[in-house]
């Protein structure tokens, strides 16, 4: 019988290259299109650009055509946004590095959810981190669960999704009853589920993203929403008693911060 010819080497080398990762631009100012197109083609060549978009219709058809793995997303795209685009495309799942200048709602949304961003003018070493990162998740396969989770923050500014590790639970803002902290994670509290929700998240950051929705620190270990606060007991720091019937106590610092909030009530 006769036997098979061995594969040439350079044969051999192109079957078993890996496809490169791709990638597209989408932000309305061209200056800053052309910056991260340097950028990415100087600092990391093995991301292929496959095309660049100013807007939210030239960005769609672009992005459902090339497929990317990844891309570069700047927040405000004239009378759009990066999220308007982000619904427009599901149900592909890009993995999504922001770029943008406003520091509000949108970068606490990603941040909450470990989401890449760069806020306008980054260095190029805040770049290359943003990058790395996103290509490391990117081959961890954990894109998905991150995409919904910001989806779930935009569609209503009422709404967080929740990543315990397992899963995403999507609450209303007024059932979270109040969020502890556990060393570097969170508890979080509600009136629907039957447990409480355990968030690979310090709740600093939990702070940070619910401090303007109704939300107020009363001691290192305890955000409590305000609308669940039933009673206030004096003393020294004093302590409240929530909707669920526990009783949390507060810290002499943040007294006087709570007192403000029931004021209100």
């Amino acid at each position: 019988m006769e036997q098979p010819r061995p594969i040439p080497s350079e044969s051999r080398s192109f079957i078993h290259a890996p496809m490169p990762t791709t990638a597209i631009i989408v932000d309305d100012d061209p200056r800053f299109r052309d910056v991260l197109a340097t950028l990415l083609a100087e600092r990391f060549p093995e991301v292929a650009l496959v095309g660049k978009a100013g807007s939210v219709p030239e960005a769609v058809p672009l992005i459902k055509e090339k497929r990317p793995d990844l891309f570069f997303l700047d927040v405000e795209l004239g009378g759009l946004s990066g999220f308007d685009l982000l619904k427009r495309i599901v149900p592909l799942e890009p993995l999504v590095v922001f770029v943008t200048a406003h520091a509000g709602y949108a970068v606490r949304a990603i941040k909450f959810n470990a989401l890449d961003y760069l806020v306008k003018p980054y260095s190029a070493d805040e770049f290359d981190e943003a990058v790395q990162k996103a290509l490391t998740r990117l081959s961890a396969g954990s894109r998905t669960p991150m995409l919904q989770a910001l989806l779930g923050n935009v569609i209503s500014d009422r709404q967080v999704a929740i990543s315990d590790g397992k899963g995403l639970t999507v609450l209303h803002l007024d059932d979270i009853v109040y969020c502890s902290s556990d060393d570097t994670y969170t508890v979080v509290h509600t009136r629907t589920e039957k447990k409480p929700i355990l968030v690979t998240r310090p709740l600093a950051l939990f702070e940070e993203f619910l401090a303007d929705k109704g939300f107020v620190r009363i001691h290192q270990s305890h955000l409590v929403h305000r609308k669940h606060i039933k009673r206030y007991i004096r003393g020294e720091g004093g302590e409240v008693i929530m909707s669920d019937g526990t009783n949390l106590p507060v810290s002499r610092r943040m007294k006087g911060e709570l007192m403000k909030v029931l004021e209100k009530i």
